[in-house]
């Protein structure tokens, strides 16, 4: 639906007002656009004669945030003519942005909802596992006494009756140790170092935690314009490869912005109640710390019991434990001058080329990919200002996402690849044909920006298709083409566009009616 004012007038007025004066002189027509999402508003502005101008939004970025997210855009005349939009409908112009299904995930990138471990109704905490929590946390608190000359500030425990309702609450049932812990003491307020350099949440913040927004932890790379390769964690094979899961339940960190969560859904090799840890410091996959919270005390107390540890006065106490201790090798790896190099060699030299999930070539001559094929983990590639590339990835069986800029790749040779799902093909220079894309059975995201494409239509012969990105012109040349256009999660055109091109290619990649309340206004600045 579109209407007038709608409680904009004054916003579009002041939106004028901002462009005419940072658009300073000599300049026919100009343009400001405002995203705003609800947490932040972003600003794009540029005129006939200069490609970027500095407006001055920052009183009307705060009316903003008492309104719904929207796109904003005035274009406004030297003689004062202003057309004002917004749109709630638009997620982002310049560069433009339709999302057409909020649902839409990547693989591996669950929505809320994974089933999750059956709950033992009133079940108390196992005996043993109590009294060995309970041993182990009498001797820590022991040897931090003898240390300090008191006992730990720990909090009162809670009952068992308090870990039923947090775990109903949760739907989920707490690893047998960590509710030994909370009936001993709830949470180390004081980070006495009782998990060495972490320390656990009360189970008020536990269950706040969890059920705030989505439940469960982590959430990482879910946007569509994000990476969206889900990497594994080392050591493989124990940690289900999401970027979130229902099932990981944070419990405390180091309270930098790095976090410790329980793992009740394991992969294969891995062991219900396993402690991860992610945030600020860990990149790429969650990181394994330990096989269980029972296994982190143990760590502690007999490091504490060697005498090894670091006392850095009030009631801080930390244990040398080997807990953060990284010693495997990063998942990326960055190749830098690639033309000055052997790539057999380089790859031969890797350490633990098993492990290697990323790799960044950058300034490639002449490439055949097959050199990749001792690095057996190998998810995701990305090639920069290549002058040629051969993609023979046949042999990279795990590779989901390739990309690649320069100036000329043989598509034909990827026909077939069983799991590659995210091909980008950026700023390629010579001519491509994308007649093999179709023999790609998870071809879901494609990126054609900047490349030479004769014969863009094909890409509506891309069933599994759901996220294309485009330039401008690409676009343009795409509904031209008149064919059947793929049915999209999102669409996404590099460089700038404005607000009436973008509402052009919601119709025409939405088929359907505007959502939400659709503003324009028509007026003149005196």
């Amino acid at each position: 639906m579109t209407t007038g004012d709608a409680g904009y007038g004054d916003i579009a007025k002041d939106m004028a007002a901002a462009l005419r004066t940072g658009a300073g002189e000599l300049w026919s027509a100009a343009t400001l656009q405002l995203r705003h999402t609800g947490g932040s508003v972003s600003c794009t502005a540029w005129s006939d004669v200069r490609e970027s101008l500095r407006v001055d939004y920052t009183s009307i970025a705060r009316r903003l945030f008492e309104r719904p997210p929207a796109v904003l855009e005035v274009r406004l005349a030297a003689g004062g003519e202003y057309v004002f939009t917004a749109r709630p409908d638009i997620a982002a112009v310049s560069p433009g942005r339709l999302v057409f299904d909020e649902a839409f995930r990547y693989p591996g990138h669950p929505l809320p909802g994974l089933p999750r471990p059956a709950v033992p109704p009133g079940a108390p905490t196992d005996p043993a596992v109590l009294a060995e929590v309970t041993r182990l946390a009498g001797e820590f608190a022991e040897l931090y006494a003898g240390i300090k000359g008191a006992p730990p500030p720990w909090p009162s425990g809670r009952t068992e009756a308090d870990l039923a309702a947090a775990e109903a609450r949760i739907g989920v049932r707490l690893p047998e140790d960590l509710r030994a812990l909370y009936l001993l003491a709830d949470g180390d307020p004081e980070e006495t170092g009782l998990l060495s350099p972490y320390s656990y949440d009360s189970l008020d913040r536990l269950v706040g935690n969890y059920t705030e927004g989505d439940p469960g932890s982590y959430g990482w790379e879910d946007d569509v314009e994000d990476d969206g390769v889900v990497f594994e964690t080392v050591p493989f094979g124990r940690v289900k490869r999401l970027s979130r899961n229902d099932s990981w339940v944070t419990f405390g960190g180091d309270r930098a912005m790095n976090y410790l969560a329980v793992d009740l859904d394991p992969a294969e090799r891995g062991h219900a109640g396993q402690v991860l840890e992610y945030g600020r410091d860990i990149y790429g996959p969650l990181r394994y710390v330990s096989a269980s919270l029972t296994a982190m005390l143990t760590e502690v107390v007999e490091t504490l019991r060697a005498g090894k540890y670091e006392d850095p006065g009030e009631q801080y106490l930390f244990a040398e434990t080997s807990l953060r201790d990284g010693g495997e090798r990063s998942y990326s790896e960055v190749i830098s001058r690639a033309s000055e190099l052997s790539l057999p060699a380089v790859v031969a030299g890797l350490r633990d080329p098993e492990l290697v999930q990323e790799v960044y070539l950058n300034d490639p001559a002449d490439t055949d990919l097959a050199v990749f094929e001792p690095l057996t983990s190998l998810r995701m590639l990305k090639v920069n200002r290549a002058a040629a590339v051969t993609p023979l990835i046949g042999g990279l069986g795990a590779l989901e996402s390739l990309r690649i800029s320069g100036g000329r790749v043989d598509l034909g040779v990827l026909a077939g690849h069983p799991v590659l799902w995210d091909l980008q093909l950026e700023e390629i220079r010579l001519p491509i044909d994308l007649a093999v894309l179709t023999t790609l059975p998870r071809l879901t995201r494609l990126n054609l920006s900047g490349s030479a494409v004769p014969d863009l239509g094909q890409v509506c012969d891309l069933p599994e298709l759901r996220v294309l990105k485009l330039d401008g012109d690409q676009v343009r040349r795409l509904l031209d083409a008149g064919r059947p256009l793929p049915r999209l999660a999102a669409l996404l055109v590099t460089g700038r566009t404005t607000l009436p091109e973008m509402a052009e290619l919601r119709q025409a990649f939405g088929g359907g009616d505007s959502t939400g309340e659709v503003v324009e206004i028509s007026a003149v600045l005196s």
